[in-house]
């Protein structure tokens, strides 16, 4: 009996929120347009390992929050890959090394470690000094 009475009790209530769903047609929504800003990199070691040493000092704030790791994961390895010929042909001895903190930082975004990428930073720092120095 008590839960007949619940049941007529709330058959008002359920049927009050059946009401018709009506659609504005004459809102409209703003199209975005968004143009992808691309930046040719340099070939310059000297120019890009400075940018490069920015990105990657960074990369481990940006894996720990969660915003634009992968993102910045790419454009260390854009900017490897532009300098890469160079730094080949002028000191070969720390290509294993460039590539050795690129994935690292590859690891860093992808498997959320922000560990992998604060020991890409001094790595990098390594091998920037040492460029540099010759």
């Amino acid at each position: 009996m008590r839960r007949w009475r619940l049941v007529l009790a709330l058959a008002p209530v359920a049927l009050c929120a059946c009401a018709a769903t009506t659609y504005d047609s004459s809102a409209t929504t703003a199209e975005q347009s968004v143009t992808p800003s691309t930046v040719a990199l340099s070939s310059d070691p000297a120019q890009v390992l400075p940018l490069m040493l920015d990105e990657v000092q960074n990369l481990s704030r940006r894996v720990v929050d969660g915003d634009g790791d992968g993102e910045a994961a790419t454009r260390i390895e854009d900017m490897w890959a532009a300098i890469e010929g160079a730094v080949a042909g002028e000191r070969p001895e720390l290509v294993s090394g460039f590539d050795f903190v690129v994935r690292r930082c590859r690891a860093a975004a992808d498997r959320n470690r922000p560990a992998d990428a604060d020991r890409a930073f001094r790595n990098l720092q390594s091998l920037v000094e040492a460029y540099l120095a010759a």
